[in-house]
């Protein structure tokens, strides 16, 4: 409960809007009072003091507290005050936290004290005490000595005298100058600075031999401690082996050890540690020692590793825009983490500050830097093993994001652009991200030209008409595919490498397969870029403008494609150019609808699976909601798209072809209800549709091509209203001979064995017949009754006649006969002019017919048809009816049937 009443802010912090009303009071006064409490609190700390002056919970509790008032006292922030001056209540707070620091103190108290004295000390530097001369030597020798004296240490102290040599060997308390050379410049007498820098060589000696000694842990420590002292100066050559040879080249075997090991954090900080200590380093030997450590890493699979090395690499090239101040002195952790070194505010920086480097030997730096392009260009970025290509990605970017304003890294950019395009299209996920991210940094570099150019080779690669990528040659052991990307060997070995491929290739007795799965391996190395590039192009886009209008035309359809592609990271790619370039997305489609179509409908009939199945996605998104006059053009087109995808041989593509059927499907009801349509416009989206549905689809040998064009003709036919009268001869007979066609075929298996399963032929023919007049294409021919008219007749009873004498199948044949007696109830006396001709083939096909049931429905449809004759045709079929009593049996039945 005591707490509680020091943690003000706690409910004001969850308050909405995160202000606080609270105030905090004045600083000094607080301290008076703790004073007057614990008068000791104003005395000077002696050296390794163990008592404290209050409980841990106390202490660690009122820090806090008074860390609030600082940061609160404004007075306290702006003052200005020297450090002797008695009473100040930085200085008392000083004090204060110094006691704190007593050995008996809890690990908590010792942490919260140490951040306070931090804290203070990079908000008010001048506060902090000045080290004297003597202090320095004393400190550094005392802390040399616990690292080479015979009293072993716990690691933990080991480890934290390491770190803290370099600290305090590039530490400084006032100007711009290390306490190195401050010790060095207030040094009167000469022989002292040669003992200092004799002090100093043995110090570095010392870290030298950990480095050589020592475990993993201990010696990146070490590493680290020399790479601080290199930031400020160069590293001294001590003697080896009766020779003065510098750190890097004594370190070399034992370093390259460690890197070669499995300790990911000791590497890392070695890594950049060597960076540091060739910072100031004069030569070549030293500088090119470190690269080839680095190098080591060239096949790390390691991102961290290679993102570390990448680093040691820009600081190794020089230009890096950082100072020794910025990564020491505030909370600097890398380069990566630090900031946008490519920004305005910090290339601005780099002209008024310049670098690290200063009067360094430019002639070795230059040599330097060529051994590096000729790495990364010769051996890395085009090599044929996905690995190297990857740390080459890493180190490339690297030096163009940290020293991209360099003059020689300003002349490679055409060098740096054409290889990061080559590898958009990289299997390797973080290769191809990576260069795409090159890729934008390197507009950001360029002049106008060169972003001109480089816009262009991007549009060029994203639309498929990018200039041929350099080749490469593969060795044996080169990753053609990813493992498990295209199955396993006969053997159930893998298949990715070049080697494996070729030895399948032979194993099947097709030599020339092999050049099969490279056509497949490159469609996806463009696959690849295609994704790579959009990464990289959503973020030129934004600066872009303008450059970017003359290519929107080739852009905007593929852009629109590839946002349904099936790979999931090419959809979030294109989505992210389409945001960047794209304002108003309805606005945009509607101006490019015409182009985005014609795109699709191309593309729907593409050799390349992902490009057919994309293209039937994006159709069905597209055209839901549009009106005739935009569609009317591509409308049979669009149907032919679907029924080519619901036949595809890939099944993913007959999915995206069901969705575009569907939606197609949806679109021409509406365009052809004429409740929700324009008569006129109604009329004309059923003679593009239907005719087509009738031809194609129905007869169609896909089965699901047949049940959706039934099921859509069906519905067309119930909101067309008179608009289906101009295609009843055509949709009539098609139902009634889809009667038959579409009927289950195991039916045709029951009558082949219903007598020997006791089952009576004309029973089954009964069934059969019902199971017909209740299908989808029996309501359809009812719905086509409700709208015949006179007119309609002329064409209409030609092509019934027609099927009379030809249909096939009992449903077709007594559909046709109950078809023909359900149009005379409907027409009524307008089927005179017909009755002739009808009755002369009805009574035909009763006479012809074997099948009971089909003989009493064309009997009956004679018998309606008779209703409406005149008595000279009545009386002859009567008679001709009659005369077959006579005959032989089977016109007998015909003729008991018939009346």
């Amino acid at each position: 409960m005591a707490l509680e009443g020091l943690h003000l802010l706690k409910d004001q912090d969850q308050m909405p809007g995160g202000k606080s009303d609270v105030k905090f009071p004045d600083l000094g006064q607080m301290l008076d009072y703790i004073s007057m409490r614990q008068p000791q609190i104003l005395e000077p700390t002696k050296l390794r003091e163990e008592k404290l002056l209050f409980p841990s919970k106390t202490y660690i509790a009122m820090i806090r507290f008074l860390m609030n008032c600082f940061e609160h006292d404004h007075a306290i922030v702006d003052f200005e005050g020297g450090i002797n001056e008695f009473g100040s209540p930085v200085v008392t707070m000083c004090l204060l936290l110094e006691h704190a620091l007593a050995l008996e103190g809890s690990a908590e108290l010792q942490s919260i004290s140490s951040k306070a004295l931090v804290e203070i000390g990079s908000r008010l530097p001048q506060h902090l005490p000045a080290i004297s001369i003597s202090q320095v030597s004393s400190l550094l020798n005392e802390l040399a000595s616990s690292i080479i004296g015979t009293k072993m240490l716990r690691f933990e102290n080991y480890h934290g005298t390491l770190c803290a040599i370099g600290f305090v060997c590039d530490s400084k308390s006032m100007g711009e100058r290390s306490l190195l050379y401050q010790y060095i410049n207030n040094i009167q007498n000469p022989s002292d600075v040669s003992v200092f820098i004799a002090s100093k060589d043995q110090i570095v000696e010392h870290l030298v031999k950990v480095v050589e000694s020592e475990s993993a842990i201990l010696a990146s420590t070490a590493m680290e401690a020399l790479g601080h002292i290199g930031l400020r100066c160069a590293l001294p050559a001590l003697p080896h082996d009766s020779n003065s040879v510098g750190v890097v080249s004594i370190l070399n075997e034992s370093l390259r050890k460690i890197l070669s090991g499995n300790d990911i954090k000791a590497i890392q900080k070695i890594l950049v540690s060597l960076g540091h200590i060739c910072v100031k380093e004069t030569s070549y030997t030293n500088l090119i020692i470190a690269l080839s450590l680095v190098f080591i890493l060239y096949r790390s699979k390691v991102g961290g590793l290679l993102f570390a090395a990448g680093e040691a690499i820009s600081f190794l090239w020089g230009g890096v825009p950082v100072t020794a101040d910025l990564m020491l002195k505030s909370n600097y952790s890398s380069l990566s983490d630090s900031s946008n070194y490519l920004s305005g505010d910090m290339a601005l920086s780099i002209l008024k500050s310049g670098s690290l480097e200063s009067n360094i030997n430019e002639e070795s730096r230059v040599m330097a830097r060529e051994v590096i392009v000729k790495k990364l260009f010769e051996d890395l970025l085009y090599s044929s093993r996905k690995d190297e290509r990857c740390a080459g990605t890493v180190w490339l970017l690297s030096l163009t994001m940290y020293c991209g304003y360099d003059p020689k890294i300003q002349q490679l950019l055409p060098e740096i652009q054409e290889a990061f395009s080559h590898l958009l299209g990289d299997q390797n996920d973080l290769t191809q991200e990576l260069a795409s991210k090159g890729m934008s940094i390197v507009y950001e570099l360029g002049d106008p030209s060169m972003k001109h150019e480089l816009v262009n080779a991007l549009v060029g690669t994203l639309t498929g008409s990018g200039k041929r990528k350099r080749a490469i040659k593969l060795m044996g052991d080169s990753e053609v595919f990813q493992e498990g990307s295209i199955g396993e060997t006969l053997g159930g070995g893998k298949l990715s490498t070049y080697k494996e491929l070729c030895s399948l290739a032979n194993e099947m007795g097709q030599p020339d397969l092999i050049y099969k799965f490279m056509d497949l391996a490159n469609y996806q190395a463009s696959l690849n870029s295609k994704r790579g590039a959009a990464f990289g192009f959503s973020k030129i886009a934004k600066h872009a403008g303008d450059a970017l209008q003359p290519h929107l035309q080739l852009l905007i359809p593929r852009l629109v494609r590839y946002q349904y592609d099936p790979d999931k990271n090419v959809q979030d790619a294109m989505g992210h150019i389409w945001k960047s370039i794209v304002a108003d997305t309805k606005k945009t489609i509607e101006e490019h609808f015409d182009i985005i179509i014609d795109d699709l409908l191309m593309q729907s009939g593409s050799r390349l699976w992902r490009s057919r199945e994309a293209s039937c996605l994006a159709l069905a998104d597209i055209i839901q909601g549009r009106k005739f006059d935009q569609v009317s053009k591509y409308l049979k087109k669009i149907w032919t798209a679907a029924f080519r995808a619901m036949d595809d041989v890939k099944e993913t593509v007959r999915n995206s072809g069901d969705s575009l059927c569907r939606a197609v499907s949806s679109l021409t009801i509406r365009l052809c209800d004429v409740s929700l349509t324009a008569p006129s416009d109604a009329s004309q989206a059923m003679d593009i549709v239907l005719p087509y549905l009738l031809v194609e689809g129905i007869v169609s040998k896909v089965s699901s091509i047949q049940k959706a064009s039934v099921g859509l003709v069906m519905k067309l036919a119930k909101g067309a209203g008179i608009a289906l009268r101009p295609h009843l001869p055509e949709l009539v007979c098609c139902m009634l001979e889809c009667l038959s066609s579409l009927e289950d075929q195991s039916f045709n298996y029951v009558e082949l064995h219903a007598e020997n399963a006791g089952i009576r032929a004309e029973k089954l023919d009964n069934l059969r017949i019902a199971i017909a007049k209740d299908s989808t294409m029996w309501e359809t021919l009812d719905l086509c009754l409700k709208v015949v008219d006179k007119e309609s007749l002329d064409l209409l009873v030609p092509r019934l006649t027609q099927l009379v004498r030809s249909g096939v199948g009992l449903n077709t044949r007594v559909g046709v006969a109950s078809f023909i007696t359900l149009l005379v109830q409907k027409v009524t006396t307008d089927i005179k002019p017909f009755t002739s001709t009808l009755l002369k083939l009805l009574l035909a096909a009763v006479l012809e017919e074997k099948s009971k049931a089909a003989k009493r429905a064309f009997a009956a449809a004679c018998a309606m048809v008779l209703k409406y004759a005149g008595p000279s045709q009545a009386q002859k079929l009567i008679e001709d009816t009659a005369a077959l009593h006579l005959g032989e049996r089977t016109a007998q039945i015909s003729c008991a049937i018939l009346f």
